[in-house]
């Protein structure tokens, strides 16, 4: 498969950190040509010279979605290529081997697929990690979507006509959509998902989780609470904000103390971010 991918980056130092590096070297390996398109970054790392095709520094315009029109558009030959993907440095990874997903059987007959569809509100790819094969690429639906996706639109607005109405427009063109982790086919909330973040000694964390994830509660985001079930399916990210809002009131200590089990060289270029960004361990 001719595949390139488009990566997004934003970082509020404008710094292209080492885990950005580590993530391209990776894409490097799976793709014919690799895009980085940032918002933020003057100038870039000589280590980028050997990894990407291209390289865009655009403003900060139209989030993310500004960001993959541009790389889109940076990509020679488009029209040759069988599959384009579309990511962001919004997650660590991939921590293992990204070939498996890849070449996964539950994406054969996708047309339209990403890393993990969310059940929340309207069921949708989430957009850290989508992509789009030939007939998507060739389809003037698509096209009018990147025509306009550069647009800048509130954060809210933002998610519903693009992240959420991506997957919507991939539907009503009759496009096959799938995910390596697909959460409308998985069990809600199970105790063993959470038991090991729950501890006396942290009782209002602990509270917080386990009134977030109540039987009657919506959907949860799987990217930011389920990331063990991710990785079992497959998926071999870590959603940052997981660490850095820590949404549901998990444990980040065992949340690291995993990652360490699963990549001891992750772990460090983790904990290296969290610690130049501020973010909390």
């Amino acid at each position: 498969m001719k595949r390139a991918i488009v990566f997004a980056h934003f970082d509020r130092d404008g710094v292209v950190d080492p885990y950005v590096v580590a993530a391209l070297a990776a894409y490097r390996r799976v793709c014919h040509t690799l895009v980085f398109v940032t918002v933020s970054a003057d100038t870039l790392p000589s280590e980028l010279d050997h990894l990407v095709d291209a390289a865009v520094i655009r403003a900060n315009v139209g989030y993310d979605f500004g960001s993959w029109k541009a790389g889109l558009g940076a990509i020679r030959g488009l029209d040759g290529f069988d599959e384009v993907v579309c990511v962001n440095d919004s997650v660590y990874g991939p921590l293992f081997d990204i070939a498996g997903p890849l070449s996964s059987s539950a994406l054969r007959e996708a047309e339209y697929w990403g890393m993990v569809l969310s059940a929340q509100e309207m069921p949708h790819v989430q957009s850290w990690f989508f992509a789009m094969r030939a007939a998507v690429l060739h389809s003037m639906a698509f096209k009018e979507f990147w025509r306009s996706a550069g647009e800048p639109l509130p954060k809210e607005q933002l998610i519903r006509q693009r992240e959420i109405g991506l997957t919507e427009l991939a539907k009503k063109d009759g496009r096959g959509i799938a995910a390596v982790f697909d959460a409308r086919h998985s069990p809600r909330v199970q105790w063993e998902d959470i038991r090991e973040h729950v501890s006396l000694v942290e009782p209002a964390r602990s509270w917080r989780l386990l009134r977030k994830t109540l039987p009657w509660r919506p959907p949860c985001n799987p990217s930011e609470l389920l990331y063990r079930r991710l990785w079992d399916a497959g998926v071999p990210f870590l959603k940052r904000r997981l660490l850095h809002t820590n949404y549901y009131g998990l444990s980040l200590p065992r949340v690291l103390a995993d990652l360490e089990r699963l990549s001891p060289e992750w772990h460090e270029l983790v904990v290296s971010h969290m610690r130049r960004a501020g973010e909390p361990r």
